[in-house]
């Protein structure tokens, strides 16, 4: 196999870490819109990390998977309001959990066709959100190979050679 129809192929992994890199930014975007539909709260990323995902027609991909959490108080009900009508704006399919025997915690839990889903929750303490890139087809070890070079004895940029003097 050579070319596009082989997904170890340097040219396809490389194009598959920038639509990876690509759909990190637009992650990272759509949680700043969320964040800012919501109100004024100072939000703290507490991690990013890749995953394995499955695309919306059952193949093997990554993706990106952010937590940011606020303490900042929020409206329970108002908050998830905002966020449920937001997110159903941009195409996701939402629902809504409660526990009676927590009460005061909301969750909010959206999916979009191709594997991406987020979730909000909002209790007395704070909130949060949990959101998920959109799912990037491809060879997992392949893309963080490419990705994240030092952690295969790799270097992370190679050094230019050596010019004669």
């Amino acid at each position: 196999m050579t070319g596009s129809n082989n997904p170890s192929d340097p040219a396809t992994v490389k194009a598959q870490v920038e639509e990876l890199k690509q759909a990190l930014a637009d992650l990272h975007a759509f949680k700043t819109e969320t964040q800012k539909a919501i109100g004024t709260q100072k939000w703290a990323d507490e991690g990013l990390r890749n995953g394995p995902c499955n695309t919306s027609d059952g193949k093997d991909g990554v993706n990106y998977i952010v937590l940011s959490q606020t303490a900042d108080p929020v409206d329970l009900q108002a908050s998830v309001k905002v966020v449920k009508t937001f997110w159903e704006s941009k195409g996701f399919t939402t629902r809504t959990e409660t526990n009676p025997r927590d009460p005061g915690l909301i969750r909010l839990y959206a999916d979009k066709n191709g594997g991406q889903l987020v979730s909000y929750y909002a209790n007395i303490e704070g909130s949060g959100l949990e959101m998920d890139s959109v799912c990037v087809a491809g060879d997992q070890t392949a893309i963080y190979k490419e990705l994240y070079p030092e952690n295969f004895g790799l270097p992370a940029n190679p050094s230019p050679s050596p010019t004669a003097k």
